[in-house]
């Protein structure tokens, strides 16, 4: 049974709310001219270095938020999370996504049954797989080698797997062209399926649930495509169409082979998905050697989180900012910049991890919470986002946390370009992510109202060795935990998304109205003025 305490309600919560008082009175350009504040203010764990000393924090203010944490039971919900314990209150579900990443020899129990055998032996299965494409003995129906794969799903079946995919490009097999499609908008499937060729593209069909309206469509759709240039005969399901989810019997229904399908389970989220057979894409574009790097970056930062105090943990300490800036200072938007190219895609992946998993109105016991829950996350990636939205950053009315992310060594050398035009152009993007932070947190104060910058603008910048499919694994783990330590100390459930479930539910008496000549259902007087112009102004 879950003991739901209001965390507003603690001495702890109290003390926090005097302190934050006595930090408004000082700057970060005042906090900034201790030496000794990076020493305290910071966190190695393996290759990643994360620098908070640009935090409206003190050291008083981490150990005030350990105090928190610690009466808010963090360590062992903790415990609870790696356990297998049933942390997804209102499905009775646990959260497994740590046993992904696990070594074999673990011991982690779902409804009885240990379920680290069963990962491993997924794993090996998608490995054995993707080496079959890789190595062109996966062949379609006229016998030729698979040459393309599209990934077709949506939601945490797209974000985290395109994310990962984009950021390993460099270490992806050129052979093989890999797509995502996710939008039932037809410009996706339609640009996506442009310029493959029917007779080598392979189709991973990637839905926990398998009745995702979406992707169901988006899958006959390309199953159309196929047969279209094959022929309905061929049995062309079998070569050119595979399947990732946690419901086999629809895939059965579908048309899928057994053989053909490879297990996501209910206890992980799509969201904390990435580390599982969800990447199969992923999985054929870096090959198997590489992602095995992945789930061991994820284990290393499991690892970290597990075992670190909180005032060294820096998972728990990136959510404990968070809610400091959120909850006391009364930020609403959190941005994530990440000034590495090939890692554009990350900011998108954390705003349905951080938002779909935190932007919660009830705790777990069902009852209206007493704060304020997840921030607006958003992001773009560096140096182009200076040249965007970065205006509002340094002088808008609404102070925006950042999250900078940055890599020591460009993610590859490249064939196209000499290796000290690399390093030039990588040393001036660092620049670029270090003077932003400096501007953000020192400001500069002229004579002329307009080119005045105020600062005592919060960001923390994460720094790793480069984006390799080691580091990128501890990425991912590292914003997952923050998630839940979010959670954990707010009291709400971050495994559930509710409230995406009722515009579902409306869409099929929409559809109905769109395609009939009146409007029969009932709808607000705005939604049915919205119909009633589709129906008059369609096929103009």
């Amino acid at each position: 049974m879950v003991i739901v305490v209001d965390p507003t309600q603690t001495s702890q919560w109290k003390e926090l709310e005097k302190h934050c008082s006595f930090i408004k009175e000082n700057s970060l350009q005042e906090l900034l001219s201790d030496a000794d504040r990076v020493r305290f203010l910071s966190i190695e764990a393996d290759n990643l270095f994360a620098d908070f000393s640009k935090q409206l924090i003190t050291e008083e203010t981490v150990n005030l938020l350990a105090d928190l944490a610690e009466h808010m039971n963090l360590n062992a919900k903790i415990d609870a999370l790696f356990a297998g314990e049933i942390v997804n209150t209102s499905e009775n579900r646990p959260a497994l996504h740590p046993a992904l990443r696990m070594p074999p020899e673990s011991i982690v129990e779902a409804k009885e049954q240990n379920v680290v055998p069963l990962i491993h032996g997924m794993n090996e299965r998608t490995f054995e797989f993707a080496m079959k494409v890789r190595n062109k003995k996966w062949l379609g129906a006229t016998g030729k080698p698979i040459t393309s794969v599209v990934n077709i799903g949506i939601g945490g079946s797209h974000l985290g797997p395109y994310m990962a995919y984009k950021a390993l490009q460099p270490y992806s097999l050129n052979e093989i062209d890999c797509r995502f499609v996710s939008n039932i908008d037809p410009t996706d499937i339609n640009t996506n399926l442009h310029s493959l060729d029917p007779e080598t593209t392979l189709f991973i069909i990637n839905s926990k649930s398998f009745t995702t309206s979406e992707t169901s469509m988006n899958a006959q759709t390309a199953l159309t495509w196929i047969e279209k240039t094959l022929g309905e005969n061929t049995n062309a399901i079998y070569q050119h169409f595979v399947a990732v989810t946690a419901n086999t019997k629809e895939a059965e229904k579908f048309g899928f082979k057994p053989e053909n399908i490879f297990s996501t389970w209910d206890w992980v989220g799509g969201r904390f998905s990435v580390s599982s057979s969800a990447s199969l894409a992923v999985m054929i574009a870096i090959g198997p050697d590489n992602f095995r790097k992945l789930l061991d970056g994820c284990q290393m930062m499991d690892e970290h989180f597990r075992t670190s105090e909180i005032t060294q943990n820096m998972p728990a300490l990136m959510g404990l900012i968070a809610i400091w800036n959120r909850n006391f200072f009364g930020f609403p938007n959190q941005a994530v910049i990440p000034y590495s190219k090939s890692f554009e895609h990350f900011p998108s992946y954390l705003e349905q991890l951080e938002m779909e998993s935190n932007g919660k109105n009830i705790d777990q016991e069902g009852n209206r919470v007493n704060l304020e829950t997840s921030p607006v996350v958003l992001g773009g990636v560096g140096t182009d986002a200076q040249h965007s939205f970065f205006q509002l950053f340094h002088q808008g009315t609404t102070i925006v946390p950042i999250d900078f992310i940055a890599f020591c060594d460009p993610t590859q050398p490249s064939n196209s370009l000499s290796q000290d035009t690399i390093r030039k152009q990588h040393e001036i993007l660092l620049a670029n992510c270090f003077a932003q932070s400096q501007a953000l947190a020192i400001g500069s104060k002229t004579d002329n109202p307009n080119t005045s910058l105020g600062g005592n603008r919060p960001s923390t910048t994460i720094l790793g060795d480069r984006l390799d499919p080691l580091t990128l694994g501890q990425l991912i783990a590292l914003y997952e935990h923050k998630v839940f330590t979010m959670g954990a100390v707010w009291q709400i459930n971050s495994f559930d998304q509710w409230g995406v479930e009722l515009g579902k539910s409306i869409v099929n008496d929409v559809l109905d109205d769109l395609t009939s000549a009146g409007t029969n259902k009932d709808h607000d007087s705005s939604t049915a003025s919205l119909i009633a112009r589709y129906q008059m102004r369609r096929n103009l």
